[in-house]
Formats: structure tokens, C-alpha cells, sequence
């Protein structure tokens, strides 16, 4: 595998800045197989994030195109990791699947291409909407894999009539954070729930925390990382999962967070019985589509500092898809990635999803809830989601094992971060 490039948000700080402008969509192109015209059944697959917007996207594709039937499923993202390797080695994998992009999981992107599972999308019409900043995380070696639909980011997503209710607001220092926690758990409150028995949800605060302790304070702290000259145990990495504990130990979580999944979570915050949960801006979905039509939520980056200044956020490309190199229904994969390319289609996700499209486009205004990340974008005050930087998906993997167990009181920070600069050094051995 290629060694990754860096991808930061800031180069995209002028794309989202310029959100409400349009873009054009071409023609779908012709997949040059058996079935040109994609009629019949087009398989996707994607994880649970996008429930609360990919079906009408699908509804409104087929309405386009009658003669394409598509069979959309939505896969736990563990079960992505597994099953759709398998698929993908046995010739079974659907025909577009929720691809992750950059590097750092299993179905990444940089992870997939070199063994030849991806289409290239160089040739369709979404290929040239993509903004430029993207292109480190969608690219590999100038030819296009996948389709990000949003632009996301990671903070506290707050369940505002909660905050009101108790007549506090989002923190804006590490200090206040606790104060948070300490004034919600007196109500009867969790400040933020934790679905740490879904495994992915155990990577969102430690990245939350390191934008600002790791990566604001050292710009070159992924280029040295790389080199060698920088490692998780002797960095702020330390300081961040310290912070993770003190959290638990303040009570800032529900009594039971290894026991709670990322959908019980949500459901926390969308009652009002958690006033938030840390999580990608995309969570919107899922806690709007179980709380009370009347009810708001908004984001808010979680601050690691007493300093407001020195917040920063993680930002990047989200929600992406990719193509299978062998899909059964090529010409219809292509037509449906073109078909959420457009200014249209990238709009009502965002509008469903509550966060930003990926791509600008005339139809999509900022709604309130999610303005603060453009924000810390035009401040240039963001990284990317850190395991898109990683050589490894063991490196991912490691890090929500060694979080889950230090939640349990089954291992220590520095015993973690040694663990996971381990597999760091094995590099793209995945």
C-alpha cells in the first residue's frame, strides 16, 4: 500500500465558506459493461449514520430511474468491517458500500485499492464536483474511489430544551465541561451519554480531545509521527485519555457506558435524558428521528483547555461510498453515485442528516444547529478525523480496544498508548 498523504480541513476552509454556491452536474457516464443501462437491481449497502436520509435519496434515484430496482441495507459499522472484506475476497459484496475515506479502518479506502476492490470514479461527472481539498482522502495516486456526502465534524452534540431546562449552556472550557457534568448528574441528568459497547463510538472523544491537545498545539505532529520522531505515549495523546477518565470518574457518563450501544445513546439525547453525547456531526439523524418533533439540538466543539482559544475540532470528509470493482449492476452504481453528486441530492442528505454536504450547493442553507463548525473551518482550526492519517487499521482498532478497557479499569493510559504506537510501527501491515 501506498504511504498516506496529509489531508487538512483548513485547505477546504474557502469550499465551505462558499457553501451556498452551486455546482454542476454532468451526465451519468456509461459503464461500458453488459448492462449499459443499469436496469434491474442495484445492491447498497451502508452503515446506520445515514437511515434518516439515504432511503429518500433512494426513493427520488428510482423515480428518475424506473428500470433500476435498488436494495438498500444498512450495516452495523463492525459488521461493515468484517463482512464486506469477506464479500469482497468472495465475489458476494453489493454493488456500492459505505467506504471510509483516507486510511486508518478496514474498509478505508487506501486499504481497498491496492487490492483491486474498488471502481475507479475518475470518469463520472461527481468526479470534478469533489472539492480539491478533499482529494487526499478520496484519491489514490489521481484517480478517484470514493464519494463523500458530507462534510463532518466531532464535538458535542447537545440536546438544547435539556440545556435550557437546567439553565446551563454548551461549555466553552474543560472546566466548564466538568461543571457540566457535575451540575447534570445532580438533576438526575447524564451531561454526555456514551454507547461504549458499540465499538466505534470509542475512538470520538479521544479525537475530539487530541484536535486541540495534539494536533493545535503541533502542525507537524502527523509528519513526525510518521517519521518516527513522534509517538502516542509521549505526546498529549496522554493528557487526552487522562481527560477520557476523568470524565468517567466525574460522572460526566451514564452509570453503565460499556453497556450502552451507540442507538441507546442517541435515545438518550433525544428524550432529554442526556443533555448531549460526543459524536460525528452526522448523529444528527439518528437523535432528531427519535426525539419529539419540537425538540433542537446543536454542536458544539468539546473544549480540552481552559483556554477557548486553543479549541480546535476534527473535520473532514464523511459519509462517503465507493463502487465494487465487480459489481453485478456497474452502469446502475454509476448512475446512482452521480445522482447523489448533485446539488440537489446533496442538499436534502444534508438537510436530513443536519449537518454539511460535501459538495456546495445553491439549494442547502447552514442551518444554526451545525454554524459552529464553519467557524472553527474558517479559523483553520481543524484536523481530520485522525484515523484517516493512520498507516493501519490496527491502529483504529487497537485504539477502541484499549478505550473499552480502560473504561472497564482493565488497563492504564500509558499501557494503551504503548499499545497502540505498537502497531503504529507495523505500518500498513493490515
Amino acid at each position: 500500500m501506498k504511504q498516506h498523504k496529509y489531508f487538512f480541513v483548513g485547505a477546504i476552509g474557502a469550499i465551505i465558506a462558499a457553501v451556498t454556491l452551486a455546482g454542476c452536474a454532468g451526465a451519468p457516464q456509461s459503464s461500458g459493461d453488459s448492462n449499459p443501462s443499469g436496469a434491474g437491481t442495484l445492491t447498497v449497502v451502508s452503515i446506520p449514520n445515514y437511515k434518516g436520509s439515504l432511503p429518500s435519496a433512494v426513493t427520488a434515484f428510482e423515480k428518475e430511474n424506473p428500470a433500476i430496482k435498488v436494495n438498500l441495507q444498512f450495516v452495523d459499522v463492525n459488521s461493515m468491517y468484517t463482512t464486506i472484506r469477506t464479500q469482497l475476497t468472495a465475489g458476494t459484496a453489493p454493488d456500492v458500500f459505505t467506504v471510509f475515506p483516507g486510511n486508518g479502518t478496514p474498509t478505508a479506502m487506501e486499504v481497498l485499492v491496492p487490492n483491486g476492490y474498488l471502481a475507479d470514479l475518475s470518469g463520472l461527472a461527481l468526479d470534478k464536483r469533489i472539492p480539491q481539498g478533499m482529494d487526499s482522502v478520496t484519491k489514490v495516486d489521481g484517480k478517484r474511489y470514493v464519494l463523500p456526502l458530507s462534510l463532518g465534524a466531532i464535538g458535542g452534540i447537545y440536546n438544547d430544551g435539556a440545556l435550557t431546562a437546567l439553565g446551563v449552556t454548551a461549555p466553552k472550557t474543560w472546566s466548564e465541561v466538568l461543571q457540566l457534568c457535575g451540575t447534570a448528574k445532580a438533576a438526575g441528568k447524564v451531561a454526555y451519554s456514551y454507547g461504549a459497547q458499540t465499538a466505534w463510538n470509542n475512538q470520538l472523544i479521544s479525537f475530539a480531545l487530541t484536535a486541540s491537545l495534539v494536533h493545535g498545539k503541533d502542525k507537524n505532529f502527523d509528519k513526525n509521527q510518521t517519521a518516527g520522531k513522534a509517538s502516542f505515549v509521549n505526546s498529549a495523546w496522554k493528557i487526552a485519555l487522562e481527560k477520557l477518565l476523568q470524565m468517567n470518574t466525574a460522572g460526566c457518563f451514564q452509570s453503565t457506558p460499556l453497556g450502552t450501544s451507540y442507538e441507546n445513546a442517541t435515545a438518550l439525547v433525544a428524550k432529554g435524558d442526556a443533555l448531549g453525547m460526543v459524536s460525528v456531526s452526522s448523529t444528527f439523524a439518528a437523535i432528531t428521528t427519535a426525539a419529539p418533533k419540537d425538540a433542537t439540538f446543536s454542536f458544539h466543539a468539546l473544549p480540552a483547555t481552559d483556554n477557548p482559544e486553543e479549541t480546535w475540532i476534527p473535520a473532514g470528509a464523511s459519509g462517503a461510498f465507493g463502487i465494487n470493482a465487480k459489481a453485478k449492476n456497474l452502469a446502475a452504481a454509476k448512475k446512482f453515485l452521480d445522482f447523489l453528486a448533485t446539488d440537489a441530492t446533496m442538499a436534502d442528505i444534508a438537510k436530513a442528516q443536519g449537518t454539511l454536504p460535501a459538495i456546495t450547493s445553491s439549494l442547502y442553507e447552514t442551518p444554526v444547529s451545525v454554524k459552529e463548525i464553519l467557524t472553527f473551518v474558517a479559523a483553520n482550526k481543524t484536523h481530520p478525523y485522525n484515523d484517516q492519517l493512520w498507516p493501519s487499521p490496527k491502529v483504529a482498532q487497537t485504539l477502541m480496544e484499549q478505550v473499552q478497557q480502560l473504561i472497564g479499569g482493565q488497563t492504564s493510559v500509558t499501557a494503551a498508548l504503548t499499545a497502540m504506537d505498537t502497531v503504529y510501527a507495523e505500518g500498513s501491515g493490515s
